[in-house]
């Protein structure tokens, strides 16, 4: 996420832990490159489902709630901690974990482990990048154009791993920068990776 180092909402200090985790899903991708599809499935839903029963639960249960946050807090963005007793709030590891299983569903392994790869590095960069270096704004976005340089040039260099051509590799990385700058619907966690892999398997 390359926002703009004043309108940030995490330190950060939380913001590097946040993408640390972001880098350490990719033993998810790489995991989808050794597996089948009913391998991949059965990992992926149920944690998936697990963090989002997560989620509800510490909506609904103080105690629980006190647990994440002290335990978690740090990484966590305001929107992700509303009061026990308020609206369930979904947060972005529960996202990822969702967006993966998504992926692995609804797209051939190779390509769902792709997309997903290309945005979790891209955004691990844009928001490190953005937060720290960020001073030019895109017209009516938090997002940087420093964070989106650093998104694209990750983006791509991740897709060069993964078993596409080049030139797809470019596509993707572009697509996924663009929309990670566009104000759009839904958490980018899972706009994105799944677009990315929907290009993929279409000029595939």
């Amino acid at each position: 996420m390359a926002e703009a180092p004043e309108t940030a909402s995490l330190s950060y200090r939380g913001e590097l832990l946040r993408k640390a985790l972001h880098l350490l899903a990719l033993s998810i991708p790489i995991g989808m490159l050794h597996v089948t599809r009913p391998t991949a499935l059965a990992v992926l839903w149920p944690l998936a489902l697990a963090a989002l029963g997560a989620d509800v639960l510490r909506a609904r249960w103080p105690a629980f709630h006190r647990f994440i946050r002290e335990i978690f807090g740090g990484m966590m963005r305001p929107e992700e901690l509303p009061p026990p007793g308020g609206p369930i709030a979904i947060n972005g590891a529960t996202w990822v974990l969702l967006s993966s299983a998504l992926l692995a569903t609804l797209f051939p392994l190779p390509l769902a482990a792709t997309a997903f790869a290309v945005f979790m590095v891209g955004d691990a960069a844009a928001a490190v990048v953005g937060r720290r270096f960020g001073r030019h704004r895109w017209p009516g976005s938090r997002r940087t154009i420093e964070g989106s340089l650093a998104f694209f040039g990750a983006a791509l260099l991740t897709a060069l791993f993964f078993p596409i051509p080049p030139l797809h590799g470019v596509l993707a990385a572009l697509l996924a920068t663009v929309l990670e700058v566009l104000p759009l619907p839904l958490n980018d966690n899972l706009r994105v990776p799944l677009a990315v892999a929907l290009l993929l398997w279409l000029v595939h």
